[in-house]
């Protein structure tokens, strides 16, 4: 596991540098399948053959299952592709199935794109399809044919809640945007002019992240949100709103990255942010918990962070997939994963847990009893 962790960490590294290098990707871009080396491997037919007749859904007697991000140019998804793939290697070792997983997106976050890739695994026959959602009415039509094409389809990271899927695995978005507010008023106090940086707008889990946070701050009658601006998911499209922001707002006080975009570029590309968090004009709070971010917060210029669980978002979902198709289980509607809130007092223990790979132990609290 650590070998492939490595590589995952050079691949965001890599990425991040190739994409500030370019320009913001433009919608309509093609489809882009992951490498065939990159699926579960098949375990030998005499493994493999399924109990004749057992699950109709599995004629070849194997479980194939499309796990479809948002895009491929958005780093923080390959942590879940991984969890896939190591659950369907897991699975495919025990029996009697083999799994395999068909990973697929559009290069950029494009609803329209998405809904192709969509009827394009439909087309390739799956069993199953695990996705996050674009936008959530855009995403309703292309689950319905999924399931009448009968695949079993779930959400996770961003929902589609009335698709029809068969539960959504994620964070309470609408909590972690107030917990993110909680944060940012420990940080700045309870007056200052604050901006938000989010991504493709419309996107479900980011509005609730959104509405969280307005909700959040509602308490308290000084602080002014003066702006919010969108990237697209798109790295150097975030390091340019930001800085255009703060250009335009030189007496801003806080930010709340719904996601954390531009904090994949190289140090450097937003002089105007770092510069005045460094100096402790400006505060900023954050979603996700990358190995990235816990720099930044150890370095100053991040307050706090709001973690999803990103392992499990392929990882876990690979297995309730299973556990659908395979053993017949139900599950709710919202499958909660949980959160992590992360600050000076436990971001050595999240840096642990990255480098070790045990997400299983409980980070110490986040501000002092």
């Amino acid at each position: 596991m650590s070998k492939r962790v490595s590589l995952l960490i050079g691949f965001v590294v890599v990425l991040s540098l190739l994409l500030a290098a370019c320009a913001p990707v433009a919608p309509q871009a093609p489809s882009v399948e992951a490498p065939a080396e990159a699926a579960a491997t098949e375990a030998p037919a005499e493994e493999a053959a399924a109990p004749a007749g057992e699950i109709p859904a599995l004629e070849d007697g194997k479980l194939t299952i499309a796990w479809i991000p948002k895009a491929l140019n958005n780093p923080v998804f390959e942590i879940g592709r991984v969890g896939a793939e190591k659950k369907a290697e897991e699975l495919t070792a025990q029996g009697p199935y083999p799994v395999e997983i068909v990973y697929v997106a559009s290069v950029a976050s494009d609803i329209a794109e998405q809904a192709r890739v969509v009827e394009d695994t439909i087309a390739r026959g799956v069993d199953a399809i695990g996705i996050s959602c674009n936008d959530p009415t855009g995403c309703i039509d292309p689950i319905q044919k999924a399931l009448d094409a009968g695949i079993e389809v779930m959400t996770w990271d961003s929902d589609s809640p009335d698709s029809g899927r068969f539960t959504y695995l994620g964070v309470d978005n609408y909590e972690g945007g107030k917990a993110a507010a909680d944060l940012l008023v420990r940080a700045m106090g309870e007056e200052g002019k604050v901006a938000l940086l989010t991504g493709v707008p419309g996107a479900f889990n980011l509005e609730e992240r959104i509405r969280g946070f307005k909700d959040g701050v509602a308490a308290y009658p000084g602080i002014e949100i003066v702006t919010t601006v969108a990237c697209n998911d798109d790295i150097n499209l975030g390091v340019q709103v930001v800085e255009e922001t703060m250009q335009a707002h030189p007496d801003l006080n806080g930010w709340f990255f719904v996601g954390l975009w531009p904090l994949f570029a190289e140090k450097g590309s937003m002089p105007l942010w770092e510069d005045a968090a460094l100096n402790g004009e400006l505060r900023t709070v954050a979603f996700d918990t990358l190995p990235v971010e816990l720099e930044y917060l150890k370095e100053g210029y991040l307050d706090g962070l709001v973690g999803q669980k990103y392992w499990g978002w392929g990882y876990d979902t690979v297995q309730m997939i299973y556990d659908k198709i395979v053993n017949g289980k139900q599950f709710e509607s919202f499958t909660n994963s949980g959160m992590d809130i992360v600050t000076e007092n436990n971001v050595d223990a999240m840096a642990e847990a990255w480098e070790t790979q045990d997400f299983t132990k409980e980070l110490p609290p986040p501000f002092p009893e």
